[in-house]
């Protein structure tokens, strides 16, 4: 069978990978989307689209019927979904082959078996791979804290909790489920002893229709937040990841595949403790989010061999050695020094590396993308390969330090901190390791300089008044702060700095445009500037930053007598836990909000009575929107004198 036309039930980075699969292979693509994504990037780069519903995901790429009613339209002879949305939703593989439309992967009754992780546990032990001792919520406390609670269907970190106490446990059971039950609709949640200093270990499988099957060695994905992976290699870098533990790993991959029965892509996921052993957590049956770094080891396109596969073809008689190694970096749209809550807004600059030997870039974003609330924030994925571990790490540091995206808040300067950190590079680091995020630069002042020269160059220029004249800068201090907004804008007094800051001398050549030339210590620097409302977004070989004039969410509260509890993020009410007139107490929840694959409770910062409710369920809110009042409760006293007065 030879597909003419392939849908991919997915959007944004993966559904354009496997768009560029299927134009190489002179296969049309039918892309789908939602009303948010009508005008982005997959849409137009496929050869057809449709819509299928509103931009909920629950009404659009988790709306089974709808994306089945547009396979049958353009008469599509397959299905990718991608990974995430319906990728391991059994039910629709089930659709596809009562539809007589090839599901590119597994089976429906495989994705059913593994869809549940308790039910995974059993097959595994079945096929003699170790599990990570289990408990019940009845007898939780049996296996010893600390214990790791995760939904029992899906992945990707949702509905996952680390237990350390008993007092914690029932909040994080309650939160685990409904997070677990929007995301996958089942809150079926299985709750195992969490290993301390594990690595993430996967092992990469295929399983053809023939009976073949093949592993492509392991991916190490430790380094993680919010239990999500943000950067993923190849080989392990572990140091108890020796040829034999490799050899018995790659083993029980294929020995529960076999199993199984397995077709098409599949990832088998280990937990590697420190002292070697390794216990099976899930198989995730589709195409990772970190596929690539296969890839660049092995030459091999998997999304085509999903494809060959798919239309009956065997897998390769030989599987391919792994040539040197590869790395991968996600680039979310989130603020780390803010627990990594997820950004929103328009990504006004986006200029991706290019030219750099041996690194890849997979992105579904450009210059104008809306990021908005309804889908997970990740921005690209960045590859690097190199004949060792150094030389991949360096490629893509170099990478990250020269792709500019600006108008959101990312987790760019973290991933290159993590990159270059002592504990990764030395390969230390394991899925409980955090580095902490930094909230300054060294070069914090010297953009602010700029921000400010620029400023004010833009406002002569606009009263027409000394235009052409040079600004300089000289003898910069860091970190002093001018104004009552508490945002840092650098001027060019002489007051003294901490003796452990540096100081940078800062002189301003020339401004033309959005760009600022300065001479930073002596050496010549380029500063490209892009400017929106209170903002300016500035890059340059130091580094990007956005430097803030104004706050842009002001947050007020009254001096003890009432506050209100603002939304720390864009996202979407799921539930009120209060009524109006409730007491509450500092630390007591609120609300919890939604934005990006990511729940949040909002908590009270003070004991007091609600005194209004200003949000409800299901509406989107803004960074800094008021959600609910509280008030300060009167004492007896006070109301007593109150009341006399009256």
């Amino acid at each position: 069978m030879i597909f003419r036309r392939i849908l991919i039930a997915n959007r944004g980075e993966i559904a354009l990978r496997v768009m560029r699969t299927c134009r190489a292979m002179g296969i049309e693509s039918v892309a789908v989307y939602s009303d948010f994504d009508r005008n982005a990037l997959h849409v137009r780069a496929a050869d057809q689209a449709v819509r299928i519903g509103g931009s909920a995901a629950t009404e659009s790429y988790l709306n089974i019927e709808a994306i089945m009613a547009a396979a049958k339209r353009t008469r599509a002879d397959a299905i990718h979904p991608g990974y995430g949305f319906l990728a391991e939703n059994p039910e629709l593989a089930a659709a596809c082959e009562n539809a007589g439309i090839a599901f590119i992967g597994p089976r429906s009754e495989v994705i059913r078996a593994m869809g549940s992780k308790i039910g995974a546990r059993k097959l595994a032990q079945e096929a003699d791979v170790a599990v990570v001792p289990s408990a019940t919520e009845q007898d939780f406390a049996r296996v010893g804290f600390p214990l790791l609670i995760k939904a029992s269907a899906g992945g990707g970190g949702r509905g996952m909790r680390i237990v350390r106490q008993a007092s914690e446990f029932q909040e994080a059971v309650t939160a685990a489920r409904s997070e677990a039950e929007r995301a996958f609709g089942d809150g079926s949640l299985l709750i195992e002893k969490y290993v301390e200093g594990a690595r993430h270990v996967e092992v990469q499988i295929f399983g053809d229709h023939n009976g073949g099957l093949m592993h492509l060695n392991e991916r190490d994905c430790s380094v993680q937040r919010r239990h999500q992976k943000i950067i993923e290699e190849t080989p392990s870098p572990a140091e108890q990841m020796s040829f034999d533990l490799r050899g018995r790993m790659g083993v029980a991959a294929l020995g529960l595949a076999r199993k199984l029965g397995y077709t098409n892509a599949g990832t088998v996921e280990f937990l590697l403790s420190p002292s070697g052993e390794f216990y099976f957590i899930e198989v995730n049956t589709r195409i990772q989010v970190e596929h690539p770094v296969t890839e660049m080891v092995t030459g091999l396109d998997l999304v085509r061999m999903q494809i060959e596969v798919a239309q009956g073809q065997s897998l390769p008689a030989e599987r391919p050695r792994q040539n040197g190694h590869a790395i991968e970096a996600r680039l979310y749209a989130e603020e780390p020094t803010k627990n990594f809550l997820p950004s929103s807004g328009t990504l006004h600059v986006w200029e991706p590396p290019a030219g750099i030997d041996s690194v890849r870039v997979d992105s579904g974003v450009e210059a104008g993308t809306e990021i908005g609330v309804y889908y997970d924030p990740l921005l690209a994925k960045m590859i690097a390969h190199g004949p060792d571990r150094e030389t991949a790490i360096h490629k893509l540091v170099y990478a990250l330090k020269h792709c500019a995206a600006q108008g959101v808040q990312t987790n760019r300067e973290f991933l290159i901190d993590v990159l270059e950190s002592e504990e990764f590079r030395d390969g230390r680091a394991h899925t409980g390791w955090q580095l902490q995020p930094r909230r300054n630069t060294e070069h914090d002042e010297v953009f602010a300089a700029v921000a400010k020269a620029y400023g004010e160059h833009r406002a002569r220029a606009e009263r027409k008044i000394l235009a052409s004249i040079p600004v300089g800068y000289r003898n910069v201090p860091y970190g002093r702060r001018i104004g009552s907004s508490g945002h840092r804008v650098i001027g060019s007094s002489e007051t003294p700095k901490p003796s452990d800051l540096q100081e940078s001398r800062v002189e301003i050549v020339r401004i033309k445009d959005q760009t600022v030339e300065a001479l930073v210590d002596k050496i010549h620097h380029q500063f490209h500037i892009f400017q929106n409302e209170d903002e300016y977004y500035i890059r340059s070989s130091l580094g990007q930053r956005a430097v803030t004039r104004l706050p842009r969410f002001p947050r007020r509260a009254g001096a003890g007598e009432r506050q209100t509890a603002n939304s720390p993020m864009p996202g979407q009410v799921l539930r009120i836990l209060v009524a109006q007139g409730q007491r509450v107490k500092m630390g007591d929840a609120l609300i919890a909000l939604e934005a990006m694959k990511m729940e949040q409770t909002i908590k009270a910062t003070m004991d007091g009575i609600v005194g209004a409710i200003l949000v409800k369920t299901g509406d989107i809110v803004t960074p800094g929107q008021k959600l609910i009042e509280i008030q300060a409760e009167k004492s007896n006293e006070h109301a007593d004198s109150s009341a006399a007065s009256d």
